[in-house]
């Protein structure tokens, strides 16, 4: 049983996390032949063989079936090769814990998800710049934009778009850890998301209708994910704390935008999300109302058992031990190093025709992709065949499946793979894209 700490005093249990090794019966993981050994431990602590594998460069060259029969992944599991995630209300003060933590265990740290991560691209184009020209169903918002006017019909958009990315840099943790063995400290998940789509849905943010299929989304996609945390740590923050700390920042648009019924939403739904972690993942949950430090958070982590599993005592750490063969690892690597099989299972022929705020004009998407090619690339090609923006010149086959990128490896598919699968008839006719029209948008809204 984990426990509910405040400052650096524990209180009474708050979530419970799964039993520890005590039972008749129990799977040792220090029995086991998959290399998860003991818990985690500082980064001056840590011993690995003599033989231990270089990691593998997932970023530059994928990871293929062939690559699985030369490459183990097995041997490259070691006690801090688990996956912690930091979980907390807007202006909880998570970025600091995350970082800390990443440090001191030797962890590779993934910071939250922004929407400045995908909305300037390889040649540096801020998409944001184009907008006066795109589409109004193309101008994604970032956060300031949102803050601004959260009762667009854009809240929604970008709402789906952060799911979709976080979706994404879930498995980008994931395939770090298979591919390399390092541990991962990640800020947010997929899992947790809906506590923002419950509180913009409290505000009247979102429609009726997006509320419903954001949850037959997330019910669908999670699931490709499989693995969940090994650890959530969850800064229990009050709201007028959370309030204080973002009046600090001085964003006034955030400061208007975000009051006490979201946040308070926010707060409640993480109570419904750490009882859905707790059937999967170990959890510490801490009063953050005065902040602690990461090294009483480091002690903690120590004396937790993230390596023993008990078979029929429920799920906690279950995904992390049912594979047990070198064969279902890899087959786990490639299907979170690729990435196009699992989001094919999550997103693809999901309905939403009857969702206005995602509904895309035909004439709409046509201008978007002329505009694309005559003022953003300046060329009918996609991302990483533009020789012009000094791209280097590629030959046949070095696409992969899903997109026509020259990379095995994106970070998120909406940043710049999602180009490829962007079509109408305008685009398909007209390649090079004569027909744009300059006053279209002018002309249609």
């Amino acid at each position: 049983m984990n426990a509910l700490r405040k400052g650096s005093r524990l209180l009474s249990p708050l979530w419970s996390v799964g039993a520890q090794a005590s039972a008749t019966g129990a799977v040792s993981a220090t029995a086991r032949p998959d290399g998860q050994r003991r818990t985690i431990v500082n980064r001056t602590l840590l011993r690995v063989p003599e033989d231990y594998p270089e990691p593998w460069d997932y970023k530059e060259k994928g990871f293929t079936f062939m690559d699985a029969i030369f490459d183990k992944t097995m041997p490259r599991f070691h006690q801090n090769s688990k996956l912690i995630v930091i979980e907390g209300n807007i202006g909880a003060g998570k970025s600091t814990v995350a970082k800390e933590l990443a440090d001191q265990l030797g962890f590779y740290y993934m910071p939250e998800f922004k929407m400045d991560d995908i909305l300037v691209d390889r040649y540096g184009n801020d998409m944001r710049k184009f907008y006066h020209l795109f589409p109004e169903r193309f101008r994604i918002p970032d956060i300031n934009m949102f803050y601004k006017n959260p009762m667009s019909d854009m809240s929604a958009v970008m709402q789906d778009r952060i799911f979709n990315c976080r979706f994404d840099q879930y498995m980008n943790a994931l395939a770090h850890i298979m591919n390399t063995g390092q541990g991962v400290v990640l800020e947010r998940t997929p899992h947790a998301d809906f506590v923002f789509t419950n509180a913009m849905r409290a505000k009247n943010w979102l429609s009726l209708e997006y509320f419903k299929h954001y949850y037959y989304l997330r019910k669908k996609a999670l699931p490709q994910l499989n693995f969940w945390p090994h650890l959530v740590i969850y800064l229990d923050t009050p709201v007028s704390k959370c309030l204080e700390n973002i009046k600090k920042r001085g964003n006034a648009t955030e400061i208007a935008a975000v009051d006490e019924k979201y946040l308070s939403t926010i707060a409640e739904s993480y109570k419904d999300s750490l009882k859905e972690f707790q059937k999967h993942s170990k959890i510490l949950a801490y009063d953050w109302s005065k902040p602690g430090d990461a090294d009483t958070i480091v002690e903690d982590i120590e004396r937790l058992d993230l390596d023993f599993f008990e078979w029929h005592s429920g799920d906690v750490l279950e995904e992390w031990f049912l594979p047990n063969d070198e064969v279902t690892w890899g087959g786990w690597r490639m299907h979170v190093t690729d990435k196009y099989n699992a989001r094919v299972q999550a997103f693809d022929g999901v309905d939403t025709h009857e969702v206005g705020e995602l509904y895309i004009n035909p004439r709409d998407q046509g201008h978007f992709i002329h505009t694309m090619k005559k003022h953003v690339l300046k060329s009918p090609y996609g991302y990483g065949y533009n020789e012009h923006l000094g791209d280097e010149r590629k030959g046949m086959g070095m696409h992969v499946m899903g997109n026509t990128l020259p990379e095995r490896w994106y970070d998120y598919y909406f940043k710049e793979a999602y180009y490829d699968n962007v079509a109408s008839h305008e685009s398909g006719l007209d390649p090079y894209a004569t027909s744009y029209d300059p006053d279209y948008v002018h002309a249609h809204h």
